[in-house]
């Protein structure tokens, strides 16, 4: 017999599950630092710093956080703002900025691609159990009701789900040749204003709310500039696009 599960239990269902994720994922990362002689135990947890930093400047470093951060950018693709969170995580753990946007890069890059194939071949049904039928959706009816024009933007800027937004375009099916580009450039975009956008703005001269409400202002305009275009180009292709079917 199978028993129906309420909305609100299979919400703390899923904080638990994120719980225990994350529990694991701490438990497996201090195994992993204790196996490399970064955190020994001594009358209490005891830090290498030094041999930290030489382990996170190496090549398997970086490898071992671009396969570190894509697999939980999987598993808690749910919790919104995962992906930013692991980008302002690696602009702190490496001072090389190219470094931290070459790790995020790489591990954003391989995630989407991963959560697409997951939309893909796993269809609507597994999209729903991983994200939610509400998260899901939402972002289907923003894929159909602002075209394809609008999906490299919707990439670039935090305030639309862009995980659920990539499992869904692998469910509607988007040709490869359309989301690897705007994969690449919209999240490209993101991660390259995060990772440099902390070291050209003067956010330690900001001294006031004026200056933090111009901001926010200037932020604002060039958002509804960038869309009002889209919106424009988006109008003309379907133009052109009724009109090469009515010939």
């Amino acid at each position: 017999m199978f028993f129906k599960i309420s909305e609100k239990k299979k919400k703390i269902l899923e904080i638990l599950l994120t719980v225990l994720a994350l529990i694991a994922i701490s438990v497996i990362s201090i195994l992993i630092l204790s196996g490399f002689d970064i955190i020994s135990f001594d009358n209490g947890f005891v830090f290498n710093e030094k041999l930290f930093n030489s382990f996170k400047n190496s090549w398997y470093g970086c490898l071992m956080f671009v396969v570190f951060q894509t697999i939980l950018t999987v598993l808690l693709c749910i919790v919104p703002g995962i992906s930013m969170a692991f980008i302002i995580l690696c602009t702190k753990l490496y001072e090389n900025t190219w470094v931290a946007f070459l790790v995020s890069f790489s591990s954003v890059m391989i995630s989407s691609v991963l959560m697409y194939i997951t939309g893909r071949f796993g269809g609507r049904k597994v999209c729903e159990k991983i994200l939610g039928k509400e998260d899901c959706d939402k972002s289907l009816e923003l894929l159909t009701s602002k075209s394809t024009i609008f999906f490299p933007l919707m990439m670039i800027f935090p305030v639309f789900p862009d995980d659920a937004l990539v499992m869904m375009a692998g469910t509607i099916k988007m040709k490869m040749k359309w989301f690897m580009p705007s994969i690449i450039l919209g999240r490209g975009i993101g991660i390259l204003t995060i990772v440099f956008g902390f070291s050209l703005i003067p956010f330690e001269e900001f001294d006031s709310l004026y200056d933090w409400i111009v901001f926010i202002t200037v932020c604002i305009v060039w958002i509804f500039i960038i869309f009002h275009f889209a919106n424009k180009l988006s109008k003309r292709l379907e133009i052109k696009s009724s009109d090469t079917k009515e010939s």
